[in-house]
């Protein structure tokens, strides 16, 4: 049911978060650690939520390297998913056979975050993803899976995490499209400014 409200306020942000085509560049090198990251809708790239986090994990995680997944952002929230889940799967897929000893985080920001949920890996290269994060995620209350082993889902990450959480949910209070019956388009474009940012390089950091 959340694909019905999600897509009027969506159309509210088209461009405010479009990302300059100099700063999706993919960066080729066999890092430690490598992160794939799926934009909102109608986003370009990275996206608001993915630039500034390329950046923190940079330099949380010397080596560290981003990959922009490049899929269909538009307003659509079904067959533009599976596309853009199957464009992710391939694009780990091929630095997994590039980088035999490189790991992976996947993340998503709105739209990116369905993305994310619908990734299917062989088991071999799901061992190497390390940590996802999702930011306003609607799938976030109808317990959808994700790619990685043992998911185990910290809710609250600006509130700690444990040892054994491997995946980040960041839900503002009042977010229209992840806080159950929201109300604020505001908290859910708030991610990138509001500290979520931080705190998700520390949370892959302290898993890499």
């Amino acid at each position: 049911m959340f694909i019905k409200n999600f897509i009027a306020p969506v159309l509210l942000f088209t461009s405010a978060f479009a990302a300059p085509a100099a700063e999706l560049e993919t960066r080729q090198s066999c890092g430690p650690v490598k992160l794939f990251h799926a934009a909102g809708t109608f986003e370009t790239g990275l996206g608001s939520v993915g630039i500034p986090l390329s950046a923190s994990l940079a330099s949380a995680v010397p080596g560290a390297t981003s990959q922009a997944v490049i899929y269909d952002t538009s307003a659509e929230y079904s067959a533009t998913v599976v596309a853009g889940s199957a464009i992710m799967a391939a694009a780990v897929n091929a630095a997994a056979t590039a980088c035999p000893n490189q790991k992976f985080v996947l993340s998503g920001y709105s739209k990116g975050a369905l993305v994310v949920h619908g990734v299917t890996l062989s088991s071999a290269v799901k061992a190497r993803v390390i940590a996802i994060t999702v930011f306003g995620d609607p799938a976030r209350n109808i317990n959808s899976p994700f790619p990685i082993n043992s998911a185990s889902v910290d809710q609250t990450p600006r509130d700690g995490s444990s040892s054994s959480q491997n995946v980040a949910s960041f839900c503002n209070t009042g977010d229209l499209f992840c806080w159950p019956l929201g109300w604020s388009l505001p908290a859910h474009l708030a991610y990138p400014t509001d500290g979520s940012i931080g705190v998700a390089a520390s949370f892959i950091k302290n898993r890499a």
